[in-house]
């Protein structure tokens, strides 16, 4: 049975541990972890049954697949015996903005490397991960990749030239999501109602309108217009949408954080 080491262990990495053990790929045995300066990885450990690792050589000792999941500022100060430990490992890196060729910096004699943008929906399995690698995975290595991302979601196979518009539509979506629903609660609160009557209409006013739009195979625009009467309460709400220029701010947020991402990256 294959053996993991995560480097860090923060909420991606515990999500991609708890991934792992639901999916029966490995046991928690199989597992390693080991954080920084913090509690995280203890904490991950006791929660999980993983390995809490010594340090690198500890870590590294017998795994197959070496996910790196710190901090992106932490990477820089990374132990240097990784680069002679990880030889002829596959590293598998959820390190936002972080190339691969600076990855391969460190880890110049891994067999592989893998490039993956997962997003936080992934902590409840419904996440979507973009991937790409130095090389193209053997099927032992694809496997091994597949079982570690597969717990939280989705998985598209996207080349790292488009890894920063990976991370503003789909690493950063969340987090614009989650403002609109923010906005949308304070907007029914106002309206009169209660904060836990907004947060149930509200919320189950989304969740059904995107199982509608995954049951139906409509596009977006088919459903609103099925909604939409001339004259309607429906039209004008869409004209104060279109009023304020929704569809630009969305393309402004989604352009910003990929700018941010390419400048993250240099």
């Amino acid at each position: 049975m294959a053996k993991f080491a995560f480097i860090g262990a923060g909420r991606m990495a515990g999500a991609m541990v708890h991934g792992l053990l639901r999916s029966g790929v490995c046991k928690a045995g199989g597992i390693s972890v080991l954080g920084g300066a913090g509690v995280s990885a203890a904490k991950l450990a006791k929660e999980t049954g993983a390995r809490l690792a010594k340090d690198a050589a500890d870590l590294l000792n017998g795994a197959d697949v070496v996910v790196v999941a710190c901090k992106p500022q932490q990477f820089l100060s990374l132990d240097r015996a990784y680069a002679e430990l990880t030889k002829g490992k596959c590293i598998l890196s959820v390190l936002a903005g972080t190339r691969i060729a600076t990855l391969q910096k460190l880890f110049s004699g891994a067999r592989n490397i893998v490039r993956a943008m997962p997003n936080t929906p992934g902590a409840v399995g419904q996440g979507i991960t973009a991937r790409c690698s130095l090389q193209s995975l053997s099927a032992t290595d694809q496997s091994l990749i597949d079982s570690t991302l597969a717990g939280l979601g989705m998985i598209v196979d996207v080349p790292e030239n488009k890894f920063d518009a990976v991370t503003a539509v789909s690493g950063s979506g969340p987090g614009f999501f989650f403002e609109y629903v923010a906005a949308y609660e304070d907007a029914a609160v106002a309206l009169g109602f209660t904060p836990e009557q907004a947060k149930l209409l509200v919320r189950q006013t989304f969740v059904g309108s995107l199982s509608l739009l995954s049951a139906s195979g409509e596009t977006p625009e088919n459903l609103r217009n099925q909604v939409t009467s001339p004259g309607g309460t429906t039209r004008a709400g869409l004209d104060a949408l279109a009023a304020h220029k929704f569809r630009e701010v969305v393309a402004a947020a989604l352009i910003a954080a990929k700018n941010r991402s390419e400048e993250l990256g240099k």
